[in-house]
């Protein structure tokens, strides 16, 4: 029995839902539902779903289930870290928003986080080594970007140019701030705005800051 098969026959006698399944493995429903089409877990995730799903059905049918193999593949690589179909973006492990923290280097990066490969190529167009992931501190930025949002960082784009949202260090902290140029200035010069109106804004010289990017999407959990 492969695992599709498997799967697709713990649904129909009502073994497991897709939303069970979704809350017990982290995942989204609509990932759940791709198992139908022959998309498979991700390495991490695969067998464990196979053991489940096989205990469900023999708890509803009262038989052993013959479980099928990993692909040898799997096999050979069940020491990666690095789920299938899935790309690693590095994560900034000081959190931006409410000042703290410092210059931007190697050493402010800590382990990744992984999304997948097909939403960043296609929907972000971008390779994993061109984000980063930052999460959100302080009120600043509210109503727009809350503390505690996750957001993404295209590492690409640092021309304020035109104004964004960026995420820099200001000669104090890393921050996440509207970043515009100041026109007509002596010196270049950014102004650094927040969203929520009760912080002022405020500028700064371009030599002292260093920006890491443009964010490009944020998450936010519910």
């Amino acid at each position: 029995m492969t695992f599709q098969e498997l799967f697709q026959h713990a649904i129909k006698i009502g073994a497991v839902r897709n939303i069970d399944l979704a809350k017990r493995f982290g995942i989204t429903s609509q990932a759940v539902s791709q198992w139908k089409t022959g998309k498979r877990p991700n390495r991490e995730h695969e067998q464990k779903v196979i053991d489940y799903l096989s205990e469900k059905i023999a708890e509803k049918e009262g038989v052993k289930v013959k479980l099928p193999d990993l692909p040898a593949n799997l096999i050979d690589d069940a020491g990666s870290d690095e789920p299938v179909d899935y790309v690693p973006v590095r994560s900034l492990d000081v959190r931006a928003g409410a000042g703290g923290g410092g210059i931007i280097d190697d050493h402010a990066f800590g382990r990744p986080r992984f999304f997948e490969s097909g939403f960043v190529q296609r929907e972000l167009r971008a390779s994993a080594s061109d984000l980063c992931v930052v999460e959100i501190e302080g009120q600043s930025m509210e109503p727009l970007l809350r503390s505690g949002d996750t957001v993404l960082v295209d590492m690409r784009k640092k021309n304020v140019a035109m104004e964004g949202i960026f995420v820099l260090f200001d000669g104090d902290g890393v921050v996440c701030k509207w970043v515009e140029l100041v026109h007509g200035a002596e010196t270049p010069t950014f102004q650094v705005k927040s969203e929520n109106e009760r912080f002022k804004p405020y500028e700064v010289e371009a030599h002292r800051c260093q920006i890491l990017g443009r964010v490009v999407w944020f998450s936010r959990r519910l």
